[in-house]
């Protein structure tokens, strides 16, 4: 096939494999760039044009007024790109742009996404490349809301009860609380509903690298593998862009060059979400400073306006609330602003570009920052050829001075009328957090990657750090000698460490009341089968159709809701605010944890739901059951319901893990009384890098590198995802068979 992109220097051809990868050659390294946003746009055209849509704030023109909320929040906090500055790598995000829009200018007719969402393709800009990675910084981790309801618990209920269960909480933030207490109490909750009806809060990865000395093969390897909610098509596009003298293949997200993760022959970088804190929320007692007035779009309809007040710079919540109807406009006492640290840092669309031109780790780095301005929130490790080894968090930050527990830490919310608390920005230099560890290896897996080290608050509210210890474990575990075929048995591995933290609280609750009331058979079979359990979720395990699903009925939330009533935050804090993370069972029962002493009330409650799984598991499946009749995976195109998408889905089909193995699996919580648990989140790829030969890597897709409806490519590589093999991929053009060739004049 000949395809026509004007701008093309010299010949080039986009090569597609026969697992669906395009491999472009071109003789130039924007020629490159131009063949792959040809290829994107051709295989993910829809996709790319609905992230750009939620990016710059325009998705109510396209898809109605349900997505109004979204459009004035993004507009309200700048998340569109404005004042857009040059930069050095503006040259390969034209080039890009200038694939993408050759294949716009191909069609000959509107592709069916389009015409049933009522629209039809345009020409991209720089600024929706710039919006687009301002957007990836905004909804990675939003922060916000966990600090609003553990404000408000504290308030209600007092800081002694809560502050051992959050990363860092100083003296300050608890004379904070007390200085704020009626205020907090006051917070409307309906300010959540900010969130929606885009909700993307979940999201994770494995990631990490060794040196040369803990290698078989002499030189720095890698492994990365970035946990997205599951869909067709696949959250990222990939590719290989080959030029004279370079060689590059690399993961990103449709309409953006930027390679998240990737490798060339001379560096590699893998990514995690770095649970960065880029939010404070302050209580405001004075009235507005000013307001700004935001035009949104909405198909079908005439444009709407909306006035937002402002106070220094921060957006009004209880304004955005009152001015979409989800809050009536009263008189209020005070209200709560919010900062996010991107809202008037203006951004490049060019500001990560250069990344896979890297000669080694050092040109990496500066490649994330342009006048210390980095538009992510993550964890990025790379290692080169020449064995340097570096762990950026790729963000812009504020420097609160609550790191070790003096100065306030930004998990709660804070006084505005105090101007102490208007933190200056970080410098991408503080931002190289680890340089050639002692050890030989780094590692990051969404936890709080910083311990003691630094000088200001990174991570607020990371996840578990079970994943980590897990990698850290075997990595210590083996010592040395690595090759790619351990670091591939990693990622697949399913011991669930955090299981291993909560089943003595388990197994003492079943065990620790013999009265005839609770000394039922239920509790003497799960304890029995529990205490066998080897805290592996392979999708045959029995044990693990009881601890999960007695787990996901979250005993520690009804526990707090009999000690302190129901109310609206604990009912809504495992939705709304999961970066409260640190309530589970073996948090509560610490010694020195308040909430020890009602350490039977727990108990009882597990009882209770453990007598509940067992006889939902024996009424529904009889004696026999394995964690894979209730742990499934299945995933689709968001059209699968209409006819031309119907065939666009996968599964269900019985699958192993947890939200905390390595090979990991998030899954829906149940209802009451169900136990079945949906697995709709997860490793979107895993890829291993062995630097002694970077032309050379394992590799597979959760599904496929398609979005087209009839294209083969949709999810031909889910079976051996899913079964947890992997493609042995070469960059060498004489090493690979192609389906089909497209090429310029």
């Amino acid at each position: 096939m000949t395809i026509i992109i004007p701008e093309a220097k010299a010949k080039l051809e986009i090569c597609w494999d026969s697992i669906g990868i395009p491999h472009i050659f071109a003789e130039s390294i924007e020629d490159a760039f131009r063949g792959m946003g040809y290829a994107c746009a051709s295989e993910r055209l829809w996709q790319l044009h609905l992230s750009n849509l939620y990016a710059t704030g325009t998705a109510a023109s396209v898809m109605g007024e349900k997505l109004i909320p979204q459009d004035l929040m993004f507009k309200a906090f700048n998340v569109p790109a404005y004042n857009i500055p040059d930069s050095p790598g503006d040259y390969i995000v034209d080039a890009y742009l200038q694939g993408v829009n050759a294949y716009v200018d191909s069609l000959t007719e509107v592709p069916p996404e389009f015409l049933k969402a009522g629209t039809e393709p345009r020409h991209y800009t720089r600024h929706d490349v710039a919006s687009r990675y301002r957007f990836t910084g905004w909804f990675q981790h939003k922060s916000w809301l966990e600090k609003i309801y553990l404000g408000k618990l504290m308030a209600e209920h007092g800081v002694k009860l809560f502050k051992d269960h959050v990363l860092r909480f100083s003296d300050e933030d608890a004379n904070n609380i007390e200085l704020m207490k009626n205020e907090l109490l006051d917070i409307d909750l309906n300010v959540a509903r900010l969130l929606f009806p885009f909700e993307t809060r979940l999201s994770g990865s494995n990631n990490w690298a060794i040196s040369k000395e803990l290698s078989a093969s002499g030189f720095p390897m890698l492994a990365t593998d970035p946990h997205q909610p599951h869909s067709i098509p696949n959250t990222f596009f990939y590719s290989h862009l080959s030029a004279p003298n370079w060689d590059a293949f690399g993961a990103s997200f449709p309409g953006v060059p930027y390679f998240m993760m990737g490798f060339n022959q001379h560096v590699s970088w893998g990514l995690t979400t770095g649970v960065v804190d880029t939010f404070d929320v302050f209580i405001e007692k004075e009235p507005p400073t000013s307001t700004q007035t935001h035009k949104v779009d909405v198909a079908g309809k005439s444009s709407q306006s909306y006035v937002i007040d402002e106070t220094k710079g921060r957006p009004i919540l209880e304004s955005l609330t009152d001015a979409l109807g989800i809050t009536d406009s009263i008189e209020r006492n005070s209200r709560t602003s919010l900062d996010w640290v991107m809202r008037e840092q203006p951004s490049s669309a060019g500001v990560l570009a250069l990344m896979p031109l890297a000669q080694n780790c050092k040109d990496l780095g500066d490649a994330l920052f342009e006048n210390n301005i980095c538009p992510l929130v993550n964890n990025i490790i790379s290692v080169d050829r020449d064995n340097d080894m570096r762990r950026f968090v790729a963000t812009t930050i504020r420097k609160r001075p609550g790191f070790n527990k003096e100065g306030v830490t930004g998990s709660v919310p804070l006084p505005g009328w105090h101007d102490q608390y208007s933190f200056p920005l970080a410098h991408a230099d503080e931002l190289l957090v680890e340089h050639k560890p002692s050890n030989g290896f780094m590692l990051t897996a969404n936890d709080d990657t910083m311990g003691k080290n630094g000088t200001f608050p990174i991570h607020t509210f990371p996840a578990s750090d079970a994943r980590a210890r897990r990698i850290q474990q075997l990595l210590l575990e083996k010592g040395s000698h690595f090759d790619t075929n351990d670091f591939t048995e990693m990622q697949l591995d399913l011991l669930d460490l955090h299981a291993m933290e909560l089943l003595p609280h388990v197994l003492e609750a079943l065990s620790s009341d013999s009265t005839e009331k609770n000394n039922t058979e239920e509790i003497t079979f799960a304890y029995q089968l529990l205490r066998n359990w080897d805290c592996i979720a392979h999708k045959d395990s029995k044990a693990a159709c009881i601890f999960y699903p007695l787990i996901a009925k979250a005993p520690h939330l009804v526990l707090m809701k009999k000690v302190l009533g129901e109310n609206a935050i604990l009912t809504t804090m495992l939705d709304v605010a999961p970066g409260l993370n640190r309530f589970a069972i073996h948090d509560l029962m610490k010694i020195e944890s308040p909430w020890r002493e009602y350490k039977e009330m727990l108990q009882a409650i597990i009882r209770e739901h453990t007598i509940e799984v067992v006889q939902y598991l024996r009424s529904h499946y009889g004696e026999e059951w394995r964690w894979g009749d209730i742990h499934q995976i299945s995933f689709g195109h968001s059209l699968v319901k209409y006819d031309i998408w119907s065939h666009m889905k996968v599964g269900k089909d019985p699958v192993g893990g947890t939200p905390h193995t390595l090979s990991m699996a998030m899954h829906t919580f149940p209802n009451k009384e169900k136990v079945e648990q949906n697995v709709y989140h997860g490793p979107a790829f895993r890829w291993v890098v062995d630097m002694a030969d970077p032309l050379h890597f394992k590799f597979v897709i959760a599904g496929g590198n398609s979005g087209k409806p009839h294209s083969q490519y949709l999810f031909n590589q889910y079976q051996n995802w899913l079964e947890g093999k992997y493609y042995d991929m070469s960059l060498i053009r004489d090493e690979l068979d192609f389906e089909r060739i497209e090429q310029t004049n």
